[in-house]
């Protein structure tokens, strides 16, 4: 082929992308919102947001999302969710309600793809214990911050703006009826900076946590429809909680179930709006299933680690935190070998991230602990702090 066909078929591509995005809504996100820090070279296919997501998966940490926790630790099984699978999900579930509402389906997935990159092993129980490890220095972690934080400023990939702001916001653990974009969205990376350094601190406030746009607020409902009726099935697989206690309050009380009745819900009530919108019965049906979740799983021992564990859990996390804290105030050696170089292919982005950080230690602890998966902790514990002791359940158990 020479090189004239091959204009004409480039050509030919570029027009039909920019048909499909005549077509979107006028809500959807378009290629002139991919903004960046730096000047990103486009070829011909490749552009805008499916950039963000091919390099999204591409990064050392969606490696690890298979050996994170999604709820229940300590379970050798390979049956129940991990944070992989819990991501597939949620990446699926929004692009189909987002295709019927002609949204950007390339963003949708982009964000569904990162939303979790910054979570903590071991869960939301690991979220907490590392929390608690890095507030005697002053320093808030939280993983939908992390996820952010670890686009832009750890491994600074020149994601998008709205990918970044889609993960910051994507807190999946507060229910709205209506989500739609404020005057308080994340619109230029000033913004971001100043979020980020506000949630460091713990001050960020929820009404700044809205996306900047329908695709972002889209993920974020699409986060609590992917892990409602799957939580209640692995716990029902693992034998720590039956499925017939559980209520169906309008939605289904099944993943696939719940799936369908949002899924329709938000379409019939958001299509041609600047805002993702519930029913009041769907809402309702969301809200009250996962207080029973809380009830039934969350704050219960049935996620895997009891309450004896869980206490040598926090403590263990305490001491690695103090570990690696003492290791970088000393010049980081032990993080040179084996926390650096994993981060990402190009060692001046990691030097830019070591150098901007290098009067906050307590951050890059916080940042290598939380890119560990579950047996990664273990392992790292166990090699230079000492013996962690826990019980695996097995597939028999």
């Amino acid at each position: 082929m020479d090189e004239k066909e091959k204009q004409q078929i480039r050509e030919q591509v570029t027009l039909r992308a920019r048909e499909a995005e005549d077509r979107l809504s006028p809500f959807a996100a378009r290629e002139k919102d991919c903004l960046r820090r730096s000047d990103y070279s486009y070829n011909f296919y490749r552009r805008g947001y499916v950039r963000d997501c091919e390099a999204v998966i591409n990064l050392a940490q969606y490696n690890r999302y298979g050996g994170k926790t999604q709820v229940f630790s300590l379970h050798a099984n390979n049956d129940i969710s991990t944070r992989a699978s819990h991501v597939g999900l949620v990446s699926r579930i929004a692009r189909t309600i987002g295709r019927a509402l002609n949204l950007n389906c390339d963003l949708i997935e982009a964000i569904a793809c990162a939303h979790d990159l910054g979570h903590a092993p071991f869960g939301h129980k690991g979220e907490v214990w590392l929390n608690a490890a890095a507030r005697k220095y002053g320093y808030t972690f939280a993983h939908h911050v992390q996820s952010a934080r670890y686009l832009d400023h750890i491994t600074r990939s020149n994601i998008s703006l709205p990918v970044i702001d889609g993960v910051l916001c994507h807190n999946g653990e507060h229910v709205l009826r209506e989500y739609a974009p404020n005057e308080l969205a994340t619109r230029t990376f000033d913004d971001l900076e100043k979020k980020l350094e506000r949630a460091y601190r713990g001050e960020i406030t929820q009404a700044e946590l809205m996306p900047a746009t329908l695709e972002g607020c889209l993920v974020r409902i699409c986060d609590v429809i992917a892990y409602l009726g799957k939580d209640r099935q692995d716990a029902d697989r693992l034998g720590v909680h039956p499925l017939n206690d559980y209520t169906d309050y309008g939605a289904g009380v099944l993943n696939h179930k719940i799936i369908r009745a949002a899924g329709e819900d938000i379409i019939f009530n958001s299509y041609g709006k600047n805002a993702i919108v519930l029913s009041d019965n769907i809402y309702a049906a969301l809200v009250n299933g996962m207080r029973e979740n809380y009830a039934f799983i969350y704050k219960t021992e049935s996620t895997g680690i009891t309450a004896e564990q869980s206490q040598r859990m926090e403590k263990a996390v305490e001491e690695a935190f103090e570990f690696v804290l003492s290791d970088l105030r000393a010049g980081g050696k032990l993080l040179d070998e084996i926390y650096f170089p994993y981060i990402y292919a190009n060692p001046s982005s990691v030097q830019a991230y070591k150098k901007a950080d290098e009067n906050a230690p307590e951050r890059v602890a916080a940042d290598f602990i939380a890119s560990m998966c579950d047996d990664y902790f273990l392992s790292f514990y166990n090699r230079y702090l000492g013996r962690l002791e826990l019980k695996r359940t097995d597939y028999f158990d």
